[in-house]
């Protein structure tokens, strides 16, 4: 009876090796999202991903083709994204399976505070590197963008500096004193109005004009300086 034993067992773990050998392995399916998400991602940033585990229960026949994987929707985001796996040809069939992607990159951070209307400076500014992805109310990137533009509100230290951070300066005060040039270069003549709104360069503010008492349309050009073209 003993002797019978073996070629049974030996029989049995064939059988069970052939089954196993016609199962998509679970590793194989996260190898190919784990491609499919390096391959579309863009190279602007450091990138965290992370795929939830598949059930390890999970039994698909074999593929006899290479895995397609494919979004559900749209494109591959920093966020959560739902990517599918499917089988065709032989064997068909389709999973899907959610991926975290975390986007981080140096961003814009205030190292001393701020206050309302200050001057922004290069030394109260550096780089950190900041999940964007969590960051809802955007960033931002480059210094230029905000060196010696003025902050909008009070800012702590360690704040990530985002758009409605800052404005340009302030060149015309509401109440303040302008003169108003009138026409174009070389033909143009000025005279004294009172800027009835803060401006800064480039924007257009109502001036009343002191002469006739006519509020107008200006430019702001530069401090005390307002234009208007006919």
């Amino acid at each position: 009876m003993t002797i019978l034993k073996f070629p049974v067992l030996l029989l049995l773990f064939s059988l069970s090796a052939a089954m196993a050998a016609e199962v998509q392995s679970i590793a194989s399916i996260q190898q190919a999202v784990s491609a499919f998400v390096a391959a579309n991602l863009d190279n602007s940033g450091h990138y965290k991903t992370e795929a939830a585990p598949l059930d390890q229960r999970l039994s698909l026949p074999l593929c006899d083709n290479s895995l397609q994987v494919f979004l559900q929707a749209g494109e591959l985001k920093p966020g959560r994204n739902t990517l599918g796996v499917r089988c065709t040809g032989g064997q068909n069939w389709m999973i899907y399976n959610q991926v975290a992607v975390k986007l981080y990159k140096d961003v814009l951070v205030l190292t001393k505070p701020l206050r309302r209307n200050e001057i922004i400076t290069a030394e109260a500014i550096s780089h950190e590197t900041r999940e964007v992805s969590a960051l809802q109310q955007g960033y931002l990137l480059e210094p230029a963008d905000i060196i010696n533009k003025q902050a909008t509100r009070n800012l702590a230290i360690g704040s990530v500096l985002i758009p409605s951070s800052y404005a340009d300066l302030t060149l015309v005060k509401r109440g303040e004193r302008v003169n108003i040039q009138l026409g174009k270069a070389g033909m143009s003549i000025s005279s004294a109005g009172t800027a009835l709104m803060n401006g800064a360069k480039g924007e257009r503010i109502s001036v009343k004009n002191i002469s006739s008492q006519r509020v107008i349309q200006a430019v702001v050009i530069d401090a005390g300086l307002v234009s208007v073209n006919f």
